[in-house]
């Protein structure tokens, strides 16, 4: 597997220019560290594309140097101003996407309301932060229009095989994004854009289009080497990626013969410990762990969310299983559920979020309507839309989850 991108770099850092050029650090806070010097770099960022897309099994693939939200923002371009159906479980990089291209959203709750929604296109979240993940091929098969699929987290699915979860673009997705970052070895806002070849004719062009409106004119030639090199972790590493699988597969049944409750979540690189039957919260339980040397990616009020990705290895897994062993359970707890109802929307998204508004504390926002995208990070999906009338329940949840003040619709009559 050829690396043009990481090639064309080293050969300009050897060749020892004069750089009359950003960045303004001249090489020296790293040498590989450039800008569009000319028009051989971008001939290799698109050679370093295609060899992704030959291992994506993809029509085209782009690079994004701004994560999967870029992606979400490409994907959903073609839609603009047209319907798209989708569950609510999405980040809210796909509620900004919707918002700024007015696409108006139709939320389902059953997969039967995909099919209903006479949408152009569906979009679908394949792994969340609990490590469900959806049936994208009961889905493509289902629905009559395009399925877009956000793979933030499921950039290893390259290497998986049935029957365990595999990757979208072998499943029938239109279109897909990879949060590469996540859990293959690239720096931080390296992620790929998938087309099916069969799209490409429809949508190729737009996509690309909306990769440079919403994409940043200076992407980062580092995060570009990083993705380039791992075409090659994904082409000659993959016997040495899938000995990951079983690693974090086996640290999962040795914490349940421990006495932990381990979600029996699909995703594979993903340890979901609901902490209450153990006698902590998730974030007292975090906490446990971090004196511990182990930093989780998630905690909320039940449980803790620890990621692995393809490079982990044994030692990393024992280190994290000794942390574990050395935590004393204390009494069990339970944490109430809560039961939201069906929310209320009275205008759109768009329409709200433009709309004059304020802030209020949550206490006193019941019966407002939503104006904000309002999340906690993680898991960054809103639990209430803008447009949407702000219940009793909602408020609850929000509070829960650590929020104190929500952005609301000023009536023009106020």
């Amino acid at each position: 597997m050829q690396t043009p991108i990481h090639d064309f770099l080293r050969e300009y850092a050897d060749a020892d220019h004069e750089r009359c050029h950003t960045p303004g650090h001249k090489g020296r806070a790293n040498p590989f560290d450039l800008t569009e010097v000319n028009a051989e770099a971008i001939d290799v960022i698109t050679q370093s594309e295609r060899n992704a897309a030959r291992l994506f099994a993809a029509g085209r693939t782009f690079f994004s140097c701004s994560g999967a939200t870029l992606g979400i923002f490409a994907m959903l371009a073609p839609f603009a101003g047209k319907r798209v159906a989708a569950f609510r479980d999405n980040h809210r990089s796909f509620i900004d996407a919707a918002i700024a291209l007015d696409v108006e959203v139709v939320w389902c709750y059953k997969l039967i309301q995909l099919k209903k929604a006479e949408s152009a296109a569906v979009f679908v979240t394949n792994i969340d932060y609990y490590g469900n993940v959806a049936d994208v091929s009961k889905i493509v098969q289902f629905v009559n229009c395009p399925v877009l699929v956000d793979n933030a987290h499921g950039a290893y699915l390259v290497f998986t095989q049935s029957p365990d979860p595999i990757h979208p673009m072998k499943l029938g997705a239109a279109m897909c994004t990879d949060s590469a970052h996540k859990t293959l070895p690239v720096l931080t806002g390296g992620a790929y854009v998938h087309i099916a070849a069969d799209y490409m004719n429809d949508y190729g062009k737009t996509v690309a289009d909306a990769m440079a409106l919403f994409g940043t004119t200076s992407p980062s030639y580092l995060i570009l080497e990083s993705l380039d090199l791992c075409n090659v972790h994904i082409a000659q590493e993959s016997e040495q990626a899938r000995k990951t699988f079983p690693l974090i597969t086996h640290l999962k049944e040795r914490l349940r013969k421990r006495g932990y409750i381990v979600s029996y979540c699909e995703d594979i690189l993903r340890v979901v410990v609901e902490c209450t039957f153990y006698g902590y919260s998730g974030h007292d339980f975090a906490e446990e762990l971090f004196k511990r040397g182990i930093v989780c990616e998630m905690q909320d009020a039940e449980c803790v969310i620890l990621m692995f990705s393809t490079i982990t290895e044994q030692s990393a897994v024992e280190r994290v299983y000794e942390a574990f062993c050395d935590i004393e359970p204390k009494e069990q707890f339970w944490v109430s559920e809560l039961e939201l109802s069906k929310p209320r929307r009275v205008l759109s998204m768009r329409e709200a979020y433009f709309a004059d508004k304020k802030t209020l504390p949550l206490s006193e926002s019941a019966g407002e309507v939503c104006a904000g995208v309002h999340v906690t990070v993680p898991p960054c999906v809103p639990l209430i839309m803008p447009g949407e009338i702000i219940e009793s329940d909602v408020m609850t949840a929000l509070v829960r989850a650590g929020l104190r003040e929500i952005d609301v619709v000023i009536p023009p009559c106020r």
